[in-house]
C-alpha cells in the first residue's frame, strides 16, 4: 500500500507540477556544479555549449528554457567596450558575439536570466556598461579578486537594500568567493548595483524593469552545498523561471 502511495505521489508530482527546463550558456566551460545545484531544486538542465551549435541551433534551444544562465567563461573582446587588448587574457570576439545576440533573444522572449561571473559582464556589456580589463591594474589591489595561482579567492560583500538580492539573502553583509580579474567599471543603462566588495568593486547586478535578471560576480555553483547564499540564489531563480510561460 504505502509503496502505491509513493508511485502515486510521484505520478501526480510529475503530471502535475513539471520540471523545469534551464539553459545553461557556456563555451566548453565545465557546467558540472551547476548542473547538480539545478537538479537539486527538480530541475533539467538545457546544455546551450555555444563553442559546438551555431546561433539558431542556440536559439531554438532556448525556446524550450524556462529560465537561462550564463556561465563564467573567457574574457570579451575589449573592442566591445573600448577597453586595452594588452590587458586581456583568453578571448574569442565570435563567441562573444554569439553570446550577446543569445541574451538579445532571451530578452526578447522575455526569458527569466541569471548571469554567473563572465555572464553577469555580457549583461553590463550588453546594455551599454564597460569593463576594467585587470582590477588590480585599472582599479584597486586593496581586495584579492583571484588567486596569483590561479585559485579561488574569497571576499566579503556587502548587499544593497530593497534589492532582490536582499530578498534572497536576508543580510546586508556576506562572504563570495571570487574568481577573475576582470570587473564591471561604467555600470550598463538601466541597471542597478546589488552588491559590492570593500574596495568598490560591483559584485552584483539587477535589471529593476525586467521580470527577472539578475547578475553575481561570484560563483553560487562552486560552493552551493555550504553556502546558504548560494542556495537561496539558485533557488530563487528555479523558482521564478515561468515553465509554460515563455
Amino acid at each position: 500500500f504505502l509503496i502505491l502511495v509513493v508511485l502515486a505521489f510521484i505520478m501526480i508530482r510529475d503530471n502535475f507540477f513539471p520540471h523545469k527546463i534551464i539553459g545553461i550558456v557556456h563555451n566548453n566551460q565545465n557546467i558540472s556544479d551547476i548542473k547538480i545545484a539545478i537538479e537539486d531544486n527538480r530541475a533539467t538542465v538545457n546544455d546551450i555549449d555555444t563553442s559546438r551549435m551555431d546561433l539558431d541551433m542556440c536559439k531554438r534551444k532556448i525556446d524550450s528554457c524556462d529560465g537561462v544562465i550564463f556561465a563564467g567563461g573567457n574574457d570579451f573582446d575589449p573592442d566591445l567596450y573600448g577597453g586595452d587588448r594588452s590587458l586581456v587574457e583568453t578571448y574569442s570576439r565570435e563567441d562573444d558575439d554569439k553570446c550577446l545576440s543569445i541574451l538579445d533573444y532571451c530578452i526578447g522572449l522575455q526569458k527569466p536570466i541569471l548571469g554567473i561571473c563572465r555572464g553577469m559582464q555580457l549583461i553590463n556589456i550588453y546594455y551599454g556598461g564597460s569593463l576594467y580589463d585587470d582590477i588590480a591594474k585599472q582599479f584597486s589591489d586593496k581586495i584579492c579578486h583571484r588567486n596569483k595561482d590561479n585559485t579561488l579567492a574569497y571576499h566579503d560583500i556587502s548587499i544593497s537594500p530593497d534589492t532582490r538580492l536582499m530578498k534572497i539573502a536576508k543580510s546586508d553583509r556576506l562572504e563570495v568567493n571570487s574568481y577573475h580579474h576582470e570587473g564591471i567599471k561604467d555600470l550598463g543603462d538601466g541597471l542597478t548595483v546589488s552588491a559590492r566588495s570593500d574596495d568598490g568593486l560591483i559584485e552584483a547586478i539587477e535589471n529593476p524593469y525586467y521580470p527577472y535578471m539578475v547578475g553575481v560576480q561570484w560563483h553560487p555553483e562552486i560552493n552551493y552545498e555550504e553556502n546558504d547564499l548560494s542556495k537561496r540564489l539558485l533557488k530563487d531563480f528555479i523558482k521564478n523561471s515561468d515553465a509554460g510561460k515563455n
